[in-house]
């Protein structure tokens, strides 16, 4: 078995070269020795080779005894939010989130939202797993004890009850749900409200022929733009593979940045409570910076990851944390990260301000950044250090990665958990000063890289 496929918050590999059913089945058999658990539910994406390895988990969890649900194709903010709000022990989403279509993956939450990883127990899972020898056909026989469950229902009317449903206005959205799972809950949310729903890629398709389902890319939200305009839509959403991030595009076409998202959801929360608790990871701009000054908020930086950030949502007693990369956590949906409740609430604040998106955002469009851009490099390490050294009359933070501060610019160079790339954010007072210091640090990066992996 692949050691690698165990990440810091999460399992994720190619099929199946480094993850397949056999593997599948003896990660369900770790997980059960790991937790112990009485009650599991699991659900998928709409990946081609989600369907093989759905059922040879569950089969590794049937095979001991573990009473099982099927919960079909589902989000998974839906799994994550069902940790909590129903009765099981364990559930897991079948799931590569935004990787190509080769690739498949499971991620893990305890009963009460918590989720299996950030403290090294991911790594614990797959030690355990490759010690198991205990093969066995995966076949229909084996799963005749799985209970079904439609989530679908009961997660929309949860999303629901985060805003006051009577106060929405009429909105015309346009959303891209990629190919992905995002489809089939979004006609079924805005079915609930007065929005006339314009539809893109709904057909989950797990060749994704249209564009990868990763939105945090310009490129995939490209065709969502020019549609956006072309509707004279209130505004455009592009959801990842398994629905649980999105971003939002305004009435001009414009993209709306994670930072950006969270600034502005941050905002509204703060000023309902100023007293609340918030959390923002490194990579989060300038934007969010100034919210919590202008409301003298209690605010702490977290590490990129879902796992990370939920132990500090907990630690921190916090009511809302946000991350550039489109995941947005709520208190009262069990810590747990949800597009879809942004997205909502973000229709909210536009019904309450009676302004449209891209005059809402204005006050938070102080500042100028690049996409978030991936390099392929033999040594994520060595980069960083020579970075270090270059940068070293810089302000200096190694709490995530490499940031470093000046005053009119700051950058972040980290390595991603899911991928072999090393990931460079950048952030300035004006284009000008964008281009000159972010055309420097991609130069730089590229002298150690391979290729460019993407913007």
């Amino acid at each position: 078995m692949d050691k690698s496929i165990f990440r810091a918050y999460d399992i994720r590999g190619i099929y199946p070269t480094e993850l397949n059913e056999r593997d599948a089945y003896k990660i369900g058999r770790a997980i059960f020795e790991y937790t112990k658990p009485k009650t599991v539910a699991v659900g998928m994406d709409a990946r081609l080779s989600a369907p093989a390895v759905h059922k040879a988990v569950m089969a590794g969890f049937l095979d001991l005894g573990c009473e099982v649900t099927d919960c079909g194709m589902t989000g998974t903010d839906m799994m994550s939010w069902a940790s909590g709000a129903k009765d099981f022990d364990i559930t897991i989403n079948i799931s590569a989130s935004h990787n190509p279509a080769h690739w498949i993956g499971m991620k893990i939450f305890k009963g009460g939202g918590a989720s299996v990883g950030g403290n090294g127990e991911i790594v614990d899972i797959g030690s355990i797993a490759a010690d198991i020898n205990y093969q066995l056909p995966i076949n229909n026989d084996q799963l005749k004890g799985t209970k079904k469950m439609n989530l679908l229902p009961s997660w929309i009317q949860h999303v629901l009850s985060f805003v006051n449903k009577d106060k929405i206005k009429p909105f015309k959205i346009v959303v891209d749900a990629g190919n992905g799972v995002a489809g089939p809950i979004a006609r079924e949310l805005f079915q609930h409200l007065p929005v006339e729903l314009v539809e893109m890629y709904f057909e989950p398709d797990g060749n994704f022929p249209n564009h990868l389902p990763s939105p945090i890319e310009p490129k995939n939200v490209a065709d969502l733009r020019k549609r956006v305009k072309l509707e004279k839509a209130d505004m455009g959403m592009a959801f990842d593979g398994d629905a649980d991030r999105v971003f939002l595009i305004d009435e001009r076409g414009g993209i709306v940045t994670g930072s950006e998202m969270t600034a502005m959801v941050m905002d509204e929360i703060l000023t309902q409570n100023p007293y609340h608790t918030v959390l923002h990871n490194k990579i989060c701009g300038w934007n969010v910076r100034d919210v919590v000054k202008k409301h003298d908020a209690v605010a702490h930086p977290t590490l990129t990851g879902i796992g990370f950030i939920k132990l500090d949502m907990v630690k921190r007693d916090a009511f809302f944390a946000g991350e550039h990369s489109g995941h947005y956590y709520f208190k009262e949906n069990f810590n747990c990260d949800s597009g879809l409740i942004a997205a909502i609430f973000v229709l909210a604040l536009l019904s309450k301000r009676g302004e449209s998106l891209s005059k809402v955002l204005k006050e938070y469009r102080q500042y100028v950044s690049i996409p978030e851009t991936n390099f392929q490099v033999k040594d994520t390490d060595k980069v960083i250090e020579a970075l270090a050294g270059k940068y070293q009359e810089g302000e200096i933070d190694r709490f995530d990665g490499l940031t470093v501060k000046f005053e009119d610019f700051w950058f972040n160079v980290r390595p991603s958990s899911n991928e072999p790339v090393l990931r460079l954010n950048v952030e300035a007072i004006n284009k000008a000063v964008l281009k000159e210091k972010s055309k420097k640090l991609s130069e730089f990066i590229a002298s150690y890289s391979m290729i460019p992996t993407g913007v």
